[in-house]
């Protein structure tokens, strides 16, 4: 009793000293079972959805990973040893820098074990369910010989951001880095590049970007800052990065590194030295002057309509204006949860496939938001067999025409693609329109409308033989003709295997 009465004095002076000496007041401890008092908890990295954290901690004297889920607001789960990871790295190499994928399938780590390319390296484990794949380099050519870590992965997996040792050192005799980034081409990264000035100055680290993909926080090495290393916030606008903005609602005399930022935009997860010179690991939120902007999260799991079973699927969105593919991502095949990011105000192309299923496709628009939200979207794709249909929702024609309109094109692709994986389906494209106008017209216009699609798909190598049209103008509606958002649903073109 008396071990237990000395314990609880000492953690209250100790917070009390904390108190008096740091300057921000705002920042809130995660408390247990997340810090200890023993150890040091270190180098946070939150999950988009804010609930899941993994951090480095030297609890049983080396630096381990950890990760611990929210299981209600404030209140956090005991941290899990990541022992697929922590197993493999030797007692006396260096571990650090965890940073987790916006759609958490991915952790990226910093370490000098076996197997690397000679230095520092960036290293990546997979996550299937709730476990960690055995730790994989990510090589060439974002690895060197030197220093190469604490990377930071785009919300749409294109840019892989990192740091890079380079020629110069700080006043204090450590050694410079630069930022750089890597393009991802298939599996892996290419063309390694350092950010430009104003971001790279001299001495920079520990790169986030956040989830709109345009807002970096960073560390650098300035002397005109608070001491050390401070954070600092570069928006990437009109093809260039702003000046950096120094985070000095945070900034201490200390090196100030290693931030995270959930999707959300509102909180910063962060480490913070305490009075017995030990890191715990705090949350402040985040300024309206620094919050990315506003993202929707779409969300949800992917199941195939027969068993119900997860199945593992691509996700894609496509810039409706633009063209451009925005993102590509492989959902967990355990869960068959996916998560992927769009913008306010835009307009996607929005497909979800499987081998030896069907797709699913849809437009989605992103209107105005005053915060970030959630759009739950599950989908269940039906297995490839005899008689199976299902809506090409993505096809437009011009008004009262069989003209193809170009943003069909993407819905098209697909098409062309999934026919040629299974070269033997034989299929029907069938057109069909709404109760306006009379039965020639419609009928005219839906055979039209399907033959226009065979034409696009035999020009892009699929046989005419294993394709036919068919319009049945308004004989066969999905649902009753009793509103504008029917009627627009009955103009609508189908795909049913005939052979397969």
């Amino acid at each position: 009793m008396k071990k237990k009465l000395i314990l609880v004095v000492l953690n209250f002076l100790s917070l009390i000293a904390f108190s008096q000496k740091n300057t921000n007041t705002n920042l809130q401890t995660l408390g247990n079972p997340v810090n200890t008092l023993e150890s040091s908890e270190f180098a946070p990295t939150i999950s988009a959805d804010g609930n899941t954290l993994i951090f480095e901690s030297d609890k049983g004297g080396r630096w381990r990973l950890y990760m611990t889920n929210q299981v209600q607001p404030g209140v956090w789960s005991k941290p899990v040893d990541i022992i697929a990871i922590n197993n493999v790295v030797g007692p006396d190499d260096f571990l650090g820098g965890p940073c987790l994928s916006y759609d958490g399938s991915t952790l990226f780590f910093t370490s000098n074990m076996k197997g690397g390319m000679g230095g520092i390296d960036i290293w990546y484990s997979k996550r299937t369910g709730n476990n960690w794949s055995a730790p994989k380099n990510l090589g060439k050519p974002v690895n060197s010989a030197g220093y190469d870590g604490f990377p930071s992965l785009s919300p749409d997996g294109k840019i892989l951001y990192f740091m890079r040792a380079g020629e110069k050192n700080t006043s204090t005799g450590q050694r410079c880095c630069n930022l750089f980034k890597a393009t991802r081409q298939g599996a892996f990264f290419i063309n390694p590049v350092p950010l430009p000035y104003p971001v790279n100055s001299g001495c920079e680290g520990y790169p986030r970007i956040m989830a709109d993909g345009k807002t970096l926080i960073y560390s650098s090495y300035k002397s005109d800052g608070k001491g050390g290393y401070d954070l600092y916030e570069s928006k990437f606008k009109y093809g260039k990065w702003t000046k950096p903005v120094p985070l000095d609602f945070i900034n201490t005399a200390k090196d100030d590194e290693l931030i995270s930022v959930p999707a959300s935009g509102d909180i910063i997860y962060l480490s913070s030295t305490t009075s017995n010179n030990k890191d715990d690991i705090y949350k402040v939120e985040l300024p309206g002057e620094f919050r990315p902007e506003k993202v929707i999260s779409v969300e949800g799991f992917i199941k195939d309509e027969e068993t119900s079973k997860p199945i593992a699927s691509t996700i894609q969105l496509n810039n409706f204006k633009t063209k451009e593919k925005v993102s590509e991502v492989i959902n967990d095949s355990v869960t068959g949860k996916y998560q992927v990011y769009i913008e306010e105000g835009q307009t996607y192309d929005f497909s979800i496939s499987s081998k030896g299923h069907t797709f699913h496709s849809e437009v989605l628009k992103s209107d105005s938001i005053k915060r970030y939200q959630k759009f739950e979207k599950s989908v269940k794709l039906k297995p490839l067999k005899k008689n199976t249909s299902f809506v090409l929702n993505n096809i437009f024609f011009e008004f009262d025409s069989s003209a193809i309109s170009a943003t069909s094109f993407f819905e098209l692709d697909r098409v062309v693609d999934l026919m040629k994986v299974n070269k033997s389906l034989v299929v029907e494209i069938s057109a069909h329109t709404d109760d306006m106008g009379s039965d020639d017209y419609n009928n005219k216009l839906s055979q039209n409308r399907a033959e226009s699609v065979v034409r696009y798909l035999t020009s892009k190598g699929i046989t005419a033989e294993r394709l036919v049209a068919k319009g049945f103008g308004k004989t066969m509606p999905a649902v009753p003709n009793d509103s504008d958002e029917n009627r627009a649903k009955n103009r609508r073109v189908e795909f049913k295997i005939l052979k397969i």
